[in-house]
């Protein structure tokens, strides 16, 4: 072989071989880059004359360190006081999740909405506020509650406009609304390496800047704030993000005495499958902790 045809030989190899080691190193990310199967379950209409619904679930592989958790509205305390004894019912199952998902690098946004004074000095709260700006679509409504929607859904299939109580207070009355929360319950642990904020430009900074491409909201209300927070399920849904409603770690507030007369957990599974027609697929939180999806003791001695 002469030296010219050696140098041809060798220009030709050169790229070739920068191509394989390329791909060699995507190859290689992709295998160190931890996945998780999620099962997922959505609401598809089969028939348009009369409105059938079926449910289908399927599957998805996530990147976890591509993946969020939002915790909306787990607070200390809440006006209605079964709704009170309901999220502290839930909340350590809830902090089991989190931390499932947290020893997977998954990031934890905690958003208990109205309460940010309390953690103003907290690193978590100044975490979330130094990530750096990045710009929602021109003109989008980044930091607005997000109201039922009639061009993207039905009504609501349960009526919460007496506020959705379902028990009277313990001096018999019923509650009165007011601002009773001042932080997160306590129950739920908040990581060093977690952020804090209620705010949708400060969260969606957050998704941003990670590349965050699975969303996964929980908490309470679903009716209310986990659907219309401006960090929640329609905000994200109408951002096209990939968000996913754990259907296992949330409430409603709903009231049995309130169309359509069903018991509060039948009402709570209604809002879910509305939901998983008009909004998002749901799972459980059995795929990040692998033991069975949480109950109330409540629903469970129903049956």
């Amino acid at each position: 072989m002469n030296y010219i045809t050696c140098t041809l030989f060798v220009l030709v190899l050169f790229p070739a071989c920068q191509q394989r080691d390329r791909n060699t190193a995507n190859e290689e990310a992709s295998q160190k880059a931890e996945l998780i199967q999620v099962n997922l379950r959505k609401q598809v209409r089969i028939n348009n004359e009369n409105m059938a619904w079926e449910s289908r679930e399927f599957r998805e592989s996530w990147d976890l360190s591509k993946t969020a958790f939002i915790i909306t509205d787990m607070w200390d305390e809440h006006w209605c006081e079964s709704a009170t004894r309901r999220v502290a019912e839930l909340a350590p199952k809830m902090n089991e999740t989190i931390k499932a998902a947290r020893e997977k690098e998954v990031t934890i946004i905690h958003a208990p909405s109205g309460t940010m004074d309390f953690y103003t000095d907290t690193p978590q709260r100044k975490a979330a506020m130094a990530v750096a700006h990045h710009a929602a679509p021109e003109a989008f409504p980044i930091n607005d509650w997000c109201y039922l929607d009639p061009d993207q859904e039905e009504a609501l299939p349960i009526d919460d406009s007496d506020g959705g109580c379902d028990q009277p207070c313990s001096n018999g009355e019923p509650c009165i609304e007011r601002e009773a929360w001042s932080r997160q319950t306590p129950e739920i642990e908040i990581a060093a390496m977690d952020f804090i904020s209620d705010q949708g430009q400060e969260i969606f900074n957050i998704i941003q800047s990670r590349e965050i491409e699975n969303i996964v909201v929980m908490g309470v209300h679903l009716n209310m704030c986990v659907l219309g927070r401006p960090f929640a399920i329609r905000q994200m849904a109408n951002l096209n993000k990939n968000v996913v409603l754990m259907r296992d770690m949330t409430d409603t507030m709903y009231n049995p005495e309130m169309p359509p007369y069903v018991d509060h957990f039948k009402g709570t599974d209604l809002v879910v499958e509305h939901v998983e027609k008009y909004w998002a697929p749901t799972m459980l939180s059995t795929d990040f902790t692998e033991t069975p999806p949480f109950r109330f003791a409540a629903e469970k001695a129903k049956e």
